[in-house]
C-alpha cells in the first residue's frame, strides 16, 4: 500500500517540477516604440526571472541599467556570447537551447534601448 501512494506522489512531483522551480513570466511595467517590442518579448520570456522585468535586476542576476553593461564595457558581441554559453563566473546557464540568434539580437537591442531610456548611455 506505501508503495502505491509512493509511486503517486513521486508521479505528481515529476509532473509539478518544471511549474514548482520555474516562476512565472515577468510582465514588463514599461511600454517601448514597436521597434524593441520583438525584444521585450523575448527578454521577458528568457531573461526576466533572473534578471528582472525591464533588465531592471532581480534576486539572481545584475541589473543591466548600469555603467558596467554599457557598450564601451559591455559590447554586443559579450552579451550575445554570454547568453549562448552562460557566464564567465557559471552563474548564468547557457541559454542557446532557448534562443534563436534574431532572439538575441532583438533583446541586445532592447538592453540599449533600455539603457537610452534610463540616461545611461546617449
Amino acid at each position: 500500500m506505501y508503495r502505491f501512494y509512493f509511486k503517486l506522489i513521486t508521479f505528481f512531483l515529476v509532473l509539478l517540477f518544471p511549474f514548482l522551480f520555474t516562476g512565472c513570466a515577468i510582465e514588463s511595467k514599461k511600454t517601448v516604440p514597436e521597434k524593441y517590442k520583438l525584444g521585450q518579448i523575448s527578454f521577458h520570456k528568457v531573461c526576466a526571472q533572473c534578471h528582472g522585468a525591464d533588465a531592471m535586476g532581480g534576486k539572481r542576476a545584475p541589473n543591466f541599467l548600469q555603467e558596467k553593461f554599457i557598450p564601451k564595457n559591455f559590447s554586443n558581441a559579450r552579451f550575445a556570447r554570454t547568453i549562448i554559453n552562460g557566464s564567465d563566473s557559471g552563474a548564468m546557464p547557457p541559454q542557446k537551447k532557448r534562443v534563436t540568434d534574431k532572439d538575441i539580437e532583438e533583446i541586445i537591442q532592447y538592453i540599449r534601448y533600455s539603457q537610452k531610456e534610463a540616461g545611461i548611455i546617449s
